[in-house]
């Protein structure tokens, strides 16, 4: 199969990380895959940045509009284009892409668009909390407020195309068909985690590479919710049997001398180690599509404790693999952790080897490529 494959960024981030590793592994199968891009980090000559010029982020800014202003038909005109088979779009966002352009890709090839977040069914929000709390004027840094506009043109132009949606969990494939896609082919495959990479390690091997404490509780956690988990760090102050670890930034600013930030990688087997090194992943995120850093966390054998939020239950089973507290409330976030760390041995290595579990079960990065195959080929199909 020849693949052409769009999105914001080539192999930085969650959900770039995601269409890399799926393109990594169609590659190895001996599939042609060719990537466009706005930010491109790799040195892969299948990959290219789609050019931009300055005028058009000041037009998006001046008529408060980010869907028109890109210039992508060209991509009409390229090879890779014309020969491919199937086009593969993820997150069309960051003013690179004219969405305008999906009308005539879906009438001229099958189009599978994963949804890694909110945009496309939304006005202005990439995420639920977003929605929650609409600062528009904060988030769109637009001179004036476009969005009931920005909802009614992303309708049209879904109802002038034929796609095939693909959505990372099954909350967001209810959003989606509760919104301006119902109209759509849509289903769910989840995001896949490399379980070979992410697998437990050795605890004590970890914990001396990074120069973290061997004789205490380890709670690691991200940049998701890290103010949440600033209150958290801050409310174990005194006792010197926990020790947290931010991993990927140094945000927190705590008086607690138990703690310590890892810096940011994007060496998944570096980040491994980091999981490997706690006990308890802890993750208070206001929103999360799928909760990828968790799903990473419990394919490493580490319980989590998260919010109950959009697709987090989905991943985390309470007190099975983790412990899933109630939205935005710290008190009971600390209590999972405390319940966490206060199980006895036994009943804590049953958790690690049920989170582990879960996710090779579930949600594996096998499975995930499965899916995505056999979708390819039934589109494909479908249209000869």
């Amino acid at each position: 199969m020849k693949i052409l494959v769009i999105g914001t960024i080539d192999s930085r981030g969650g959900a770039a990380q995601v269409s890399w590793e799926l393109r990594k592994r169609l590659k190895a199968d001996g599939h042609q895959v060719s990537t466009f891009v706005r930010y491109k980090y790799s040195d892969e000559p299948d990959v290219f940045a789609i050019p931009r010029r300055r005028w058009q982020d000041w037009l998006v800014r001046l008529f408060a509009n980010d869907l028109r202003f890109a210039r992508t038909s060209y991509l009409f005109d390229t090879p890779e284009y014309r020969e491919a088979d199937i086009i593969h779009c993820h997150n069309l966002h960051s003013n690179f892409f004219n969405l305008r352009d999906l009308i005539r890709m879906s009438r001229e090839k099958p189009v599978a668009w994963t949804l890694h977040d909110m945009w496309a069914l939304t006005g202005f929000a990439y995420n639920s909390a977003t929605l929650r709390r609409p600062n528009k004027k904060r988030f769109l840094l637009y001179l004036w407020d476009t969005t009931p506009f920005l909802l009614r043109a992303k309708a049209r132009i879904y109802a002038r195309s034929k796609l095939y949606i693909v959505t990372v969990s099954d909350w967001l494939k209810k959003e989606t068909g509760n919104g301006i896609l119902r109209g759509q082919d849509i289903r769910t495959i989840h995001n896949g985690i490399d379980t070979a990479t992410f697998a437990p390690g050795n605890k004590e091997a970890a914990r001396r590479a990074l120069g973290l404490p061997l004789d205490k509780k380890i709670v690691a956690f991200g940049i998701k919710g890290w103010m949440d988990s600033q209150n958290v760090v801050e409310s174990y102050k005194g006792r010197d049997d926990v020790f947290f670890v931010a991993i990927g930034h140094d945000l927190v600013r705590t008086t607690n001398e138990n703690f310590k930030a890892l810096p940011r990688t994007e060496d998944r087997a570096e980040l491994a180690q980091y999981l490997c090194a706690a006990d308890v992943f802890l993750h208070p995120t206001p929103e999360d599509s799928f909760g990828l850093i968790s799903a990473e966390a419990m394919a490493c054998g580490v319980p989590i404790v998260a919010y109950g939020i959009d697709a987090l239950p989905e991943v985390v089973a309470h007190k099975k693999t983790g412990y899933v507290a109630r939205y935005e409330d710290v008190r009971d976030a600390i209590a999972g952790i405390d319940y966490v760390l206060g199980l006895s041995p036994a009943d804590y290595q049953a958790m690690s080897m049920a989170a582990r579990a879960r996710i090779v079960e579930t949600f594996s990065e096998e499975r995930m490529y499965r899916q995505y195959l056999d979708l390819y080929r039934s589109l494909i199909e479908s249209r000869r």
